[in-house]
C-alpha cells in the first residue's frame, strides 16, 4: 500500500511541474489535425478517382448552354439543347451510357408531346421523385440526365417566355 501511495505522489508532483493546460492551444492543435485530416482524406479521393483512369477518358458533366438562339417553339429549344450535350470524351463509360439513356428516353417522350412538353415536364419530375440509390455510376449517369432534361426543359421555356415577351414589348 505504501510503495503505490508515493508512485501516485510522484506522479501528481510531475503533472504539477508541467506548464498549465491552454485550451486556445488545445483547440488550435485540435483544428490542425483536422485540417490535416481533411486534407489528406480529399487528396486519397482524388487520387482513387483519377488513379484508375487515364485522363483523355475523364467525363465532364454536361452543362446547359447559356446562349442557344431563338426557337419558335419549346421542342425546337429542347431539341437544341439536348444535341449540343458533350461529355468531353469519345469513351463510352457506364455513367456516360446512362446519361445517354436519360436524355434518348425523355428526347423521344418530348418527340412524341411536341406540343404539351409539360408531358414530358411531369414524367421526368415523377423519374427524379422516385429515384432510388445512385451508387453505381450508370445509375447516377442516369439520374444526372434525368436533371439535365429536366433543366433543358426549364430552359426551353425560359427562352420561348423571353422570346414572347419581346414581341409583345416589340408591339406596343
Amino acid at each position: 500500500m505504501a510503495d503505490q501511495n508515493i508512485d501516485m505522489n510522484k506522479v501528481v508532483e510531475e503533472v504539477e511541474k508541467q506548464k498549465p493546460l491552454d485550451l486556445d492551444e488545445i483547440f488550435n492543435d485540435l483544428d490542425l489535425v483536422k485540417n490535416n485530416l481533411d486534407e489528406s482524406s480529399e487528396a486519397i479521393k482524388q487520387a482513387a478517382t483519377y488513379a484508375s483512369a487515364p485522363e483523355s477518358s475523364l467525363v465532364s458533366k454536361p452543362m446547359i448552354p447559356d446562349d442557344i438562339g431563338y426557337y419558335d417553339t419549346r421542342f425546337d429549344a429542347f431539341k437544341a439543347i439536348i444535341e449540343r450535350v458533350s461529355y468531353g470524351t469519345d469513351k463510352i463509360n457506364a455513367y456516360v451510357d446512362g446519361h445517354k439513356t436519360a436524355l434518348e428516353k425523355y428526347y423521344k417522350d418530348a418527340y412524341e408531346n411536341y406540343k404539351d412538353l409539360y408531358v414530358t415536364e411531369a414524367k421526368v419530375n415523377n423519374e427524379i421523385s422516385n429515384s432510388g440509390s445512385h451508387s453505381e455510376l450508370y445509375a447516377k449517369g442516369y439520374y444526372d440526365g434525368l436533371v439535365y432534361v429536366r433543366k433543358a426543359l426549364m430552359r426551353s421555356k425560359e427562352l420561348v417566355m423571353a422570346d414572347i415577351n419581346n414581341k409583345i414589348k416589340a408591339a406596343l
